[in-house]
């Protein structure tokens, strides 16, 4: 007969365990794929998957273990969402105000923990079940948001590792998603770290925490591109990914990403090169410590700036500025003749080896400030913004690159003067929401370099109204990005 106390210390070590297993904490350094919406790559030579528990079969569970994958399940635990199987067991109680970007998601009172156990235990339950080796609780941060509820940061640290503990008594490894301001208070409850944005907001640092333990920290960027984040990234050793806003199976690596990358320079897309467009090339040593800018000779843009040339299938491109870290360039018309382009870099008389780029017709990008409002001039010449709007029935000026192949032809050098200025060939249209409109004038922007379009259009009587109306500019088939908003009253 076993002891008692032998008894007792073998419950002990099961309960510590999990189920009986051992809890699965990631490396400092563990590639991963984050993937929430559409059919699930399963080909990635990845260590870890990160998947939502709902739509996750146990049988694709199983097969990525059989690859020696670890799998992680995404649920949120910090909000209603009336589209999951079990949502008519949250009470109305429980139900806050709306998410600002998911108006169809709801807050929940995490302060009522007794009711809210059970569908929590009910869902990590099944995340077990399927095979999961861990659990990316989301929504964790409710108390720094308008949740309906008067949430404290004491409320959450509660509720946080209440979470913790329910994934630990089930054998799986938790992240902590976002919530930085806690990570000292948090880090040795949670196994690893999940962030989003933290370079985009300047925020990095607070989670040194978790790397300073030994434990992994994964993130993600939406709006940077690679070569902005990376070299920042890579040296705080995150597992940094850039991630499309709906997390589908596109992802970019840091930590397998080549040294340079060439994105529009107002939308920051890496879809194609397009003739004329004005581009950001990232990479490392492009350009004197204090940076250079722009340098004009005859009228002409200077193709050699402080040391640093940009070419294009061996064409020298105009300089707009050279900077350590990116330099950017106005792109040769010549390239519209060609399916691809080959972009090198050229630093004080040593060429580096080039990447190939495919060539679009159009890559249009809105330049904007602040990453939110249009950099839009109103009609009476002062700038668009909430404090000032712009009235329907006005004409405002938008400003904006890759329109691509012009008439008359670009000269990539110039800039542009007198009557007669280059203007796309293809169709220009505006889109204030889903209200589509001709605009008065599409073509080069008066006294500025090639490359840079102006779009004067009169905003429709139908327009919606607000702070923050969507605007899309479309160049043929083209679209600029979204997040592009202008204010009209």
């Amino acid at each position: 007969m076993i002891k008692k106390q032998v008894l007792a210390l073998l419950l002990l070590s099961f309960c510590t365990l999990g189920w009986g297993q051992s809890i699965w904490r990631p490396a400092l350094e563990t590639s991963w794929q984050w993937q929430l919406t559409g059919t699930i790559d399963l080909s990635l030579d990845v260590q870890m998957y990160d998947l939502d528990l709902f739509q996750t079969t146990a049988s694709t569970v199983a097969g990525l273990h059989a690859r020696g994958k670890k799998v992680v399940c995404y649920v949120s635990v910090g909000t209603f969402e009336p589209f999951r199987s079990d949502a008519s067991r949250f009470p109305e109680s429980v139900k806050g105000t709306p998410l600002e970007d998911f108006p169809d998601e709801r807050w929940l009172d995490i302060r009522q923990i007794d009711l809210l156990r059970p569908i929590l235990e009910a869902r990590f339950d099944q995340c077990r079940a399927k095979g999961f080796d861990g659990v990316e609780p989301d929504n964790v941060d409710g108390y720094e948001n308008r949740s309906g509820f008067p949430l404290t940061a004491a409320d959450q640290l509660r509720f946080n590792r209440f979470i913790a503990a329910i994934a630990h008594e089930r054998g799986l490894s938790v992240g902590l998603k976002n919530d930085l301001d806690q990570i000292p208070q948090l880090v040795g409850d949670f196994d690893w770290a999940l962030n989003e944005q933290c370079f985009q907001y300047n925020e990095c640092n607070s989670l040194r925490p978790f790397i300073q333990a030994g434990k992994a920290v994964f993130h993600v960027e939406y709006e940077r591109t690679t070569a902005q984040f990376c070299t920042q990234t890579n040296g705080l050793n995150f597992n940094s990914l850039r991630k499309n806003y709906d997390l589908d199976a596109f992802r970019q690596a840091c930590r397998e990403v080549p040294a340079m990358a060439v994105a529009n320079a107002a939308s920051f897309a890496t879809a194609g090169i397009a003739p004329g467009q004005i581009v950001t090339v990232f990479g490392t040593d492009m350009g004197p410590a204090a940076g250079a800018g722009l340098q004009l000779s005859g009228g002409m843009v200077n193709t050699s700036l402080a040391g640093t040339r940009l070419l294009f299938n061996g064409t020298a491109a105009p300089l707009i500025h050279a900077y350590p870290s990116q330099a950017s360039a106005i792109v040769p018309y010549s390239v519209g003749s060609r399916a691809t382009v080959t972009v090198e870099v050229e630093r004080n008389g040593t060429r580096r080896p080039g990447l190939t780029f495919p060539v679009a017709a159009a890559q249009p990008g809105l330049f904007t400030l602040d990453g939110v409002a249009a950099a839009t001039i109103n009609q009476d010449g002062t700038i668009n913004s909430p404090a000032n709007p712009a009235p329907r029935g006005t004409i405002i000026a938008l400003y904006a690159t890759g329109e691509g192949a012009t008439d008359p032809e670009g000269v990539e050098a110039r800039v542009n003067t007198g009557s007669t200025l280059p203007k796309p060939r293809l169709p220009v249209m505006v889109r204030f929401g889903t209200v589509e409109t001709t605009p008065v004038y599409a073509g080069a922007a008066p006294e500025s370099v090639s490359g840079l379009m102006q779009v004067n259009v009169r905003i429709p009587d139908s327009a919606p109204t607000g702070n923050a109306v969507p605007v899309t500019l479309a160049v043929g088939t083209s679209l600029s990005q979204t997040g592009a908003t202008v204010a009209v009253r």
